[in-house]
């Protein structure tokens, strides 16, 4: 009440002195500014976790961009990092199935550092994102990983391929060998100076060498 009665003395002496005017209702509150939200501006998520990274991306690639690229006859040099047990069941059409070792011993047998470079393992996380960094350090700057792996590939039963072998070979990929006194398996089957050989893989070590057809199958 005191203060009702000071506030009111204060405003008839303001109008005299100051000719002042004042509203004499109280000013309710103004409510916050509640915009509209458009739901249709939100982006749809693609399906699959592999579909998202475009070309542009800095790292990686996303399955329906390589599959189109495929379908469009522009597919970007794909490299299959998979041990043997896994590539022969399929790869990715025209791709080169090289190991990490292998890739960085014969970086010659890579395309032109300004060529897309795609390098896929079985799941997107074993090995090819460090693969792609390694080829984009060396100056291979549009080498990238694809996201999801082999296993999305085939989740969304996008086209596969049989990995290519010579017919005059005595081996193929996947077949168990014994060299150097150790059990592995043919990783790639190789053509050199038109000679046979096997590229051989071991587990726990990855590819131990190539070797040539006449050593592999004498051990």
């Amino acid at each position: 009440m005191i203060r009702d009665k000071f506030k009111g003395i204060l405003r008839k002496v303001a109008i005299k002195v100051l000719d002042m005017e004042f509203d004499t209702q109280d000013r309710p509150e103004q409510e916050p500014n509640q915009s509209t939200f458009d739901e249709s501006k939100i982006p749809t998520v693609v399906d699959g976790s592999g579909d998202t990274p475009g070309p542009n991306h800095k790292e990686d690639i996303g399955r329906t961009w390589v599959s189109a690229q495929i379908a469009g006859g522009v597919a970007p040099f794909l490299v299959d990092i998979r041990p043997p047990n896994e590539v022969v069941a399929g790869i990715i059409p025209s791709a080169t199935i090289m190991s990490d070792m292998y890739i960085k011993e014969n970086t010659d047998q890579l395309p032109a550092k300004d060529k897309r470079i795609t390098i896929y393992d079985q799941t997107g996380d074993l090995g090819s994102n460090e693969v792609a960094q390694w080829l984009r350090s060396q100056g291979w700057i549009l080498a990238r990983r694809l996201q999801g792996g082999y296993a999305e590939w085939l989740e969304h039963d996008e086209p596969i391929a049989l990995p290519t072998s010579n017919p005059q070979a005595q081996k193929k990929v996947g077949d168990p060998v014994s060299i150097e006194q150790k059990h592995g398996f043919i990783h790639k089957v190789l053509t050199s100076q038109e000679k046979i050989c096997y590229e051989v893989w071991v587990e726990d070590q990855g590819v131990i060498g190539i070797y040539p057809e006449e050593e592999v199958l004498h051990q």
